[in-house]
């Protein structure tokens, strides 16, 4: 079984290792903007994802090609430069997120479907995938708005929350082609835990459970379905036994494929500039509050 590529920004001159991934399951588009540090709003970003996307869906002219809407928090959207909307929230993984804040932020959201349209104008292999989806309402809320500014190609949607989960029958009602299962938040939410710890178990009976139910519904839809996140190759061996597609990510191809890549450390450098910048801003906003604060005691 073929799996497929995901991609976070890195530069390829020609397809992947083709006789292992079918097609490029995913484009992250958040990694896009954290690469250069600018807000989708912003016309230089506007023309450097435009740009990226328009030279991976040439590549791949003959294949499916899947962007996924920025899954921003709001720490990170916060740093970028031309965001013009900020949300200051404790629990960042768990507030305005992903299609979220499409919904809440609609001239970034307008921005970036105007992009995805540009491209798909010359290359209809391009399609969209919804991040961090509530449930059915909200997911047919984004569709909308999302053929309001033109896009006509093909919609998915990540399942990342177990009320997504839960409301799976009516998401499949909502006209998508493809379901992809982040693997890496679901198992967080459902079993209350954060990646990485002893409970994060995304090869638990319970995960294998729900990811056999998905599948199956999908399946009897037909509609595309598959996993996402940082998997290893036990899991990876797993699902695919099973008839489930992977979407691997290029950075991951040497660990779990044991091949090389051009670009091995573009993720990792993407992700210490990334938190560099949410310290530093972290760190002025508290600097800002403290004086403020001060200020306000010694009006006193």
């Amino acid at each position: 079984m073929k799996n497929q590529l995901a991609l976070s920004g890195e530069k390829i001159a020609e397809k992947v290792y083709p006789q292992l991934f079918h097609h490029i399951g995913m484009i992250r588009g958040e990694y896009l903007l954290r690469e250069i540090n600018q807000n989708i709003l912003l016309p230089s970003c506007h023309q450097f994802v435009k740009d990226y996307l328009s030279n991976i869906s040439s590549l791949y002219s003959d294949e499916e090609v899947w962007y996924r809407f920025s899954e921003l928090t709001n720490e990170e959207a916060n740093c970028l430069e031309g965001t013009k909307e900020y949300f200051d929230e404790r629990n960042p993984l768990f507030g305005y997120r992903g299609t979220r804040r499409l919904l809440a932020c609609t001239d970034e959201f307008q921005a970036e479907a105007n992009v995805v349209t540009d491209v798909y104008q010359t290359n209809p292999n391009l399609s969209v995938i919804f991040p961090f989806v509530n449930d059915a309402d909200q997911l047919k809320q984004a569709i909308t708005v999302l053929r309001q500014y033109g896009f006509t190609g093909k919609v998915g949607t990540m399942i990342e929350l177990p009320s997504a989960y839960f409301d799976l029958d009516r998401i499949m009602e909502t006209g998508i082609s493809k379901i992809v299962v982040g693997m890496n938040d679901l198992t967080s939410f459902i079993f209350a835990t954060v990646r990485n710890s002893q409970w994060h178990d995304m090869e638990s009976p319970i995960m294998l459970d729900m990811l056999r139910q998905m599948q199956d519904k999908a399946r009897m839809k037909k509609i595309d379905f598959a996993v996402a996140g940082y998997l290893n190759a036990s899991f990876i061996q797993k699902m695919n036994q099973t008839g489930i597609k992977c979407i691997i990510h290029y950075s991951s191809i040497p660990e779990i494929l044991d091949l090389e890549i051009d670009h091995p450390d573009h993720l990792k450098r993407i992700k210490e500039v990334s938190k560099k910048l949410q310290r530093s801003t972290h760190d002025t906003a508290r600097n800002v509050e403290c004086i403020q604060e001060n200020q306000s005691l010694d009006r006193r």
